[in-house]
């Protein structure tokens, strides 16, 4: 009867270590991958999906002036999970130019939620910002609809749309104040006060 429980309980074992996953040589596990060396002009492997650039520029007040050749990212640590890692990235850029916001995006190999990806699938989507040196070389420019903005810019300034309803937006409302208001007397501004506040 020893017998008999000893063999069912290495028979259980190695149906166990028989069905384990079996990582393909093309998978690594994302938190032992230390460092990625990245190029401009060169695409990453892909299993699942479409290769693409390895180098993405996404915005910034310099995005078109300026390509970044090579990209260098080390793996910082987890900040949730051993599997959210956070990435540092770096590059060797004319003083006109510094990386802003970096996002290391890499092929899970079976899925998107995989822990393992692809060898070769990382890349890097970033933006590039001018520098005080870069707008005195290019100008200011600003990139709509990104959260960026170059030096001197702020969140208020918007462009040309913005301003025209901003006008648009004035001119109706000093109309309808005229119209209501300045010719009126003192019991039909109260009249109009109460019906505003009661609907």
């Amino acid at each position: 009867m020893r017998l008999l429980g000893t063999t069912l309980f290495a028979l259980a074992a190695t149906t166990t270590t028989t069905y384990a996953r079996k990582t393909p040589s093309d998978a690594v596990l994302l938190s032992n991958i230390k460092t990625l060396t990245l190029h401009g002009g060169r695409q990453t492997t892909a299993r699942r999906g479409p290769a693409v650039p390895q180098l993405d520029c996404i915005g910034g007040n310099a995005k078109g002036l300026h390509n970044v050749d090579v990209m260098r990212c080390t793996n910082a640590g987890s900040e949730y999970g051993p599997e959210d890692v956070q990435w540092t990235c770096q590059a060797s850029l004319p003083t006109e130019f510094k990386l802003g916001s970096t996002d290391v995006v890499c092929e899970g190999y079976d899925s998107a939620e995989d822990p393992y990806v692809l060898k070769g699938s990382c890349g890097v989507e970033y933006r590039l910002i001018l520098t005080e040196a870069g707008e005195r070389k290019y100008g200011e420019r600003y990139d709509y609809g990104q959260q960026e903005y170059g030096r001197g810019q702020s969140q208020g300034k918007g462009g040309f749309g913005e301003k025209l309803f901003t006008v648009i937006f004035w001119a109706i409302f000093l109309g309808e104040y005229h119209l209501r208001f300045a010719r009126c007397d003192l019991s039909k501004l109260t009249n109009f006060l109460l019906q505003v506040s009661s609907g």
